[in-house]
């Protein structure tokens, strides 16, 4: 039974879940996982109030406007507690006390940018609408209306997110994932804040605002749920392919400070392979997903998502041949008719020949790809295809690259992209 306690009784569930000798893996252990649903960022949180403290509300307001997602560099200009914050976040972690293999790093960023496409048919039409069925999840991300107010800007967000991640070279030294994180971190340190000001009863019924457990399940969306999407399309991943790709999100879930306070370095919260990170899913499913009937929140972001897609789609004669109920079939086939349910949304029903062609469609494509990739004697062109295309997107959307902003107020979050 999942069990959610009063916040000034975490750290006492927190020493009976790692005391706990009841056999079993953690990842299905609700005491465990009770335990990280009562820890949020407390760096990230301390960095949010000090700058209170020494920033004007109108500089506090600006100061991540003129902090670039994908500028590496810090500058002496911006406030102390910034600066410290950035500078003992922007490294890279052990995992499980060994230093990070950069070569799996470049293997697992180039399954995303050599299946660029597929990836983000999964991350729309599976990994983001499956989390909706999570009144936890759902009730914060519709407390910004950022979705129903602005759906495509916030899929680009989390498509920069990406890139800045996924592209070779991101966690160099000078990488755009390496200020992407701690600038995450912020950002959820503003929405603890606010969801605690506007959400009173959030924290009673569903734990800590934007907590461990909550942040791992989203890893999961990135990572596990992409490459059991891939398969499901039948693209074609080899084990090594997926264990490297999980692996980038892995160093990714530990830099978001999924791990005991204080202790960058310990892989203790993280699953440290897809067997481990399939186990705490399930779990996740289990403690977490509900029926429509008890997620109104989790049925309208899920509307407004498909909307989206159905937006996306070429404006074109085909729409009159039914071309709009191509995110519904591929939801179906990704997520089960019962997941599509569970946020509300109606499976097609007969239609076949048509399913059959629609999902066989991402395989051929991978599969002409590959070709392609062969007789590149670079190796990078369908990698530079992905990336200039998904850039130029951003780019005709946000005029540039995208910016994080720490939210202050419910205002603000609601205009945050």
């Amino acid at each position: 039974m999942l069990f959610y306690a009063s916040y000034d009784r975490s750290w006492k569930i927190i020493d009976m879940a790692i005391n706990d000798d009841s056999g079993g893996s953690k990842w299905s252990n609700d005491l465990f996982l009770d335990s990280i649903r009562l820890q949020g960022d407390a760096a990230a949180d301390r960095c949010l109030t000090q700058l209170h403290d020494v920033l004007r509300k109108e500089d506090f307001s600006d100061l991540f406007q003129r902090l670039n997602t994908n500028t590496a560099v810090l500058s002496n200009e911006i406030p102390e507690p910034l600066h410290a914050f950035l500078t003992s976040t922007m490294n890279l972690p052990l995992l499980e006390a060994h230093p990070i293999d950069r070569e799996r790093i470049k293997r697992g960023q180039r399954v995303f940018m050599t299946h660029a496409f597929p990836c983000a048919l999964v991350l729309l039409t599976k990994s983001l609408p499956e989390g909706y069925a999570a009144p936890n999840l759902s009730t914060v991300l519709n407390l910004s209306n950022n979705l129903s107010q602005r759906p495509y800007r916030r899929i680009l967000g989390v498509l920069q997110m990406l890139i800045n991640v996924s592209a070779v070279g991101g966690f160099d030294p000078s990488g755009k994932a390496l200020i992407t994180v701690p600038k995450i971190r912020l950002l959820h340190a503003g929405v603890r804040k606010i969801v605690r000001e506007h959400l009173p009863h959030y924290e009673a019924r569903y734990g800590v605002p934007v907590n461990l457990e909550d942040q791992l399940g989203t890893v999961m969306g990135f990572s596990y749920l992409v490459i059991s999407g891939l398969k499901q399309l039948r693209i074609g991943l080899s084990a090594e392919q997926a264990e490297d790709w999980y692996y980038l999100w892995r160093i990714v879930a530990q830099m978001m400070g999924i791990h005991p306070e204080g202790q960058p370095d310990s892989s203790e919260y993280v699953p440290k392979n897809l067997t481990e990170a399939q186990e705490f899913y399930a779990s996740y499913m289990r403690r977490h997903y509900v029926e429509a009937g008890q997620n109104p929140e989790g049925v309208e972001l899920a509307t407004v998502n498909l909307r989206m897609l159905n937006d996306l789609l070429p404006q074109t004669p085909l729409r009159r041949l039914g071309i709009q109920i191509l995110p519904r079939i591929y939801m179906e086939e990704l997520m089960g008719r019962a997941g599509c349910e569970r946020i509300g949304i109606k499976p097609v029903r007969f239609l076949y020949l048509t399913k059959w062609l629609v999902t066989t469609f991402p395989s051929i494509w991978s599969r002409l790809w590959n070709v392609v990739d062969r007789v590149d004697s670079s190796q990078h062109l369908h990698e530079n295809i992905s990336h200039v295309f998904f850039q130029s997107l951003i780019h005709r959307e946000f005029n540039g690259e995208i910016t994080f902003h720490i939210p202050d107020t419910l205002e603000e979050l609601r205009r945050l992209t």
